[in-house]
């Protein structure tokens, strides 16, 4: 006799973690087919595993760090995977292994980022790791510097157990001779000639005691194919309530409140970015340009940039409270007068209730207009 049997796969019961301020949510499809057929004793169950999405926490303080979950190794390998994580495995997986990330980008429905600290990305595509890289390709260095780091992700690793950071190109190609040089800085390893997926070492120059050295500087493993991360960053830069968010702040400014993470998910607001920092900040991304920082969830800093994703340079025109984007520096020196402290292209201003950095740059008739602002509240 068979029978069958309903299970939902939940990733709660896997790894759950405390304090949760932010939250993310995950699609996760472990098999084609959702099917598993087990058999006990003269019976077979079918067990259908259904398509959940899950609730998933990044906590707020950095102590994080203290209880994700030791790597398995630190080898880095076409066979073996990144740290015992492998091309084709479940977002499931990747959180089993890695444990919790410091940062999540989604850029578009199918496509998610992940970072663990700053330097190991994990790029998921419908729920599945296709790319596990150091290479930083899509966030920029503002951004980058705000997340937290991970302590296990160092330069104390090994590719094919042979090969570490910082090991000279010489010695490379000494130690792994089966690979293929196809850029200046990069050196190929293919498990099969004709596949998609390859273990790519990535060689940088380097000044090391007044010496020029090309040195191993990082690794990049999965599919070459990475075209529906280049493909959606038209989706990625909608507006995502972009302006809306920025309104909703500016008025509950006015009126004296404070703003949280709970009242902007109550609207509707859905950032496209979210990570922890060192300092225990929760921080969202709207768009291509606004971000927030919350302390023990209030809102503590806004900051309108020119962009904070990589090769994404189109600026939105923004406004908040008094100020807008192309601000001529005149109409700012008329809202505060000696109030102002910096140079030309920077200025600072102290408030009862906030401080303001103003970053500007000249037009083509010699103006300083406002690019950018960040604001902190007290």
């Amino acid at each position: 006799m068979e029978k069958t049997v309903i299970a939902c796969m939940g990733l709660l019961m896997l790894h759950a973690v405390p304090s949760a301020l932010a939250q993310t949510n995950y699609k996760i499809v472990d098999n084609a087919d959702k099917s598993v057929t087990v058999t006990k004793g003269a019976e077979k169950e079918t067990v259908l595993v259904i398509e959940d999405e899950v609730k998933f926490s990044i906590s707020r303080t950095p102590s994080i760090n203290k209880s994700q979950p030791p790597l398995q190794n630190n080898n880095i390998s076409l066979k073996g995977g990144v740290f015992g994580l492998t091309i084709n495995e479940s977002v499931t997986s990747m959180l089993r292994v890695l444990g919790t990330p410091t940062s999540t980008y989604s850029v578009n429905e199918d496509t998610v980022l992940y970072s663990y600290g700053r330097n190991l990305w994990v790029v998921t595509h419908k729920g599945i790791v296709k790319k596990v890289t150091t290479e930083n390709h899509w966030v920029s260095t503002t951004l980058t510097n705000s997340i937290a780091f991970d302590n296990r992700f160092n330069s104390d690793w090994l590719i094919e157990e042979k090969v570490g950071y910082e090991t000279k190109k010489a010695e490379l190609l000494k130690q792994l001779p089966e690979g293929n040089q196809i850029e200046r800085g990069k050196y190929r390893f293919t498990l099969k000639k004709k596949a998609d997926v390859n273990l790519d070492v990535i060689i940088d120059l380097k000044i090391i005691n007044g010496e020029k050295e090309w040195l191993v500087n990082g690794f990049e493993y999965g599919y070459t194919d990475t075209a529906y991360i280049k493909d959606s960053s038209n989706e990625t830069e909608k507006a995502h309530q972009y302006n809306e968010v920025i309104a909703f702040v500016d008025s509950k400014r006015k009126q004296g409140d404070t703003i949280t993470i709970e009242q902007l998910d109550e609207q509707g607001f859905r950032p496209i970015f979210d990570a922890y920092a060192d300092n225990g900040d929760v921080i969202q991304v709207y768009g291509n340009h606004l971000v927030l920082n919350f302390s023990y969830q209030e809102l503590s800093k806004l900051s309108v940039y020119e962009s904070v994703f990589r090769n994404k340079q189109d600026l939105e025109d923004w406004k908040f409270a008094e100020h807008y984007f192309e601000q001529p520096s005149t109409e700012v020196k008329a809202l505060y007068g000696d109030e102002i402290m910096g140079n030309d292209d920077y200025w600072q201003v102290f408030l009862d209730d906030a401080k303001y950095d103003l970053y500007f740059v000249e037009n083509d008739d010699g103006t300083m207009m406002l690019a950018e602002l960040e604001i902190e509240f007290f």
